[in-house]
């Protein structure tokens, strides 16, 4: 769906748009076609009339391993890729901001480097016992990339943002994240109605 790369999987169920993370012999880590995908993704998402919602997650056992070594050797040595990566990150920040549907993060593993920025710029934030995030971008000596520093700064805590940012440390919370309720509750309080045309 949306002529999205291999490593994007979109499927339609009704108005949900799930977005699955397609790279999972690699735990997801981010190389180009994901990148660029995922700077074009919100666009499309925006265009789509008949979406309502969407569900971002990762195929296999993480959500994103966040930066893809290989690539990231790419960009250190290649100043026109390096670029281009720099716009498309911008577009993906960008484009999440300003996405018209809601966005839930279903992390079902680690969310780390880009990983963790795509949760945090999630409107609904759901994780699972096994998941955690982390930027650990000063940790190999870079700096974080993909609005990492911003997105945080703005979700919690300065002094919480600056911390991670300068520790890498992980953070582990697993159930709802943010203002995200548990389905069974609220399946209870407002139960399914049919919208079918009575006679």
């Amino acid at each position: 769906m949306y002529g999205m790369p291999e490593e994007i999987d979109v499927q339609a169920d009704g108005a949900l748009r799930i977005i699955t993370l397609n790279r999972p012999d690699a735990l997801n880590a981010v190389n180009d076609n994901l990148h660029v995908g995922l700077a074009r993704l919100w666009e499309e998402l925006n265009e789509d009339a008949d979406a309502r919602a969407a569900v971002i997650t990762g195929a296999g056992r993480a959500f994103s391993a966040g930066g893809d070594f290989n690539y990231l050797d790419e960009l250190r040595r290649d100043e026109a890729l390096r670029q281009k990566t720099i716009k498309h990150g911008r577009d993906l920040v960008i484009g999440m901001v300003r996405c018209r549907i809601p966005v839930v993060a279903a992390v079902n593993g680690p969310a780390v480097g880009l990983g963790c920025s795509l949760a945090a710029l999630s409107d609904v934030v759901y994780m699972a016992e096994t998941a955690h995030f982390a930027d650990p971008h000063v940790q190999i000596g870079l700096v974080a990339a993909d609005g990492g520093p911003l997105v945080w700064g703005s979700q919690i805590s300065l002094l919480q943002a600056k911390e991670f940012a300068l520790t890498g440390v992980r953070i582990k919370l697993s159930g709802r994240w943010n203002s995200a309720w548990p389905t069974t509750w609220c399946r209870t309080r407002w139960p399914r109605r049919s919208h079918a045309r009575r006679s």
